[in-house]
């Protein structure tokens, strides 16, 4: 949801009925417009961040190719996130969006997708396979080819995760705004 003013958002609710009850991608400043008068089910916090497109980023060092919709099944069995995902979501994204992998001997072992609102996200490596650049590499294909799309690189990272919000400033990217996704009761 976007909005620039209080009176703004505060139409877009009067218009909301019974049934609207998930949010996305919301200011804090939204937030308690938004839930007035009902409980917060769930709520996931995020920090957004953007690059700008004067930002040089280096080519990937490892060998990066677009995901295929069989890798779907692996990427859900492997998320962090299964409770905000779903395997037809992963299907529609990496039908629709940008996505990169890194496969070892067939093995996909690290891979990133673009959310529904452009996000660079999903970012993941196998266990076994940290810490040798892999989700750098995933990262810097996403981001040249988000940017071939005429589009701005950004991401939404929970701040806790020390290791993602280490890997996106030291590729450039800055701290926006938090941005919430929740749920009324």
């Amino acid at each position: 949801m976007s909005s620039k003013s209080e009176e703004e958002l505060k139409i877009i609710k009067s218009r909301l009925d019974y049934k609207d009850k998930n949010f996305a991608i919301i200011e804090d400043w939204m937030i308690p417009i938004l839930t007035k008068g009902n409980k917060i089910k769930w709520r996931l916090s995020t920090m957004k961040l953007v690059i700008s497109n004067i930002k040089v980023i280096a080519e990937p060092k490892h060998i990066v190719s677009k995901l295929a919709v069989c890798d779907s099944k692996f990427i859900y069995e492997n998320s962090n996130y299964k409770d905000f995902i779903s395997m037809p979501y992963i299907i529609e994204r990496i039908i629709n969006g940008v996505s990169s992998g890194i496969r070892y001997m067939d093995k996909l072992i690290a891979w990133g997708i673009t959310q529904d609102d452009g996000a660079i996200g999903f970012l993941h490596v196998l266990p076994e396979y940290r810490k040798m650049g892999y989700a750098r590499d995933v990262m810097i294909d996403l981001i040249n080819k988000v940017r071939d799309e005429n589009k701005i690189p950004f991401v939404h990272i929970e701040e806790e995760n020390e290791r993602s919000m280490k890997l996106a400033m030291s590729l450039g990217f800055k701290k926006d705004r938090v941005v919430s996704w929740f749920e009324i009761e």
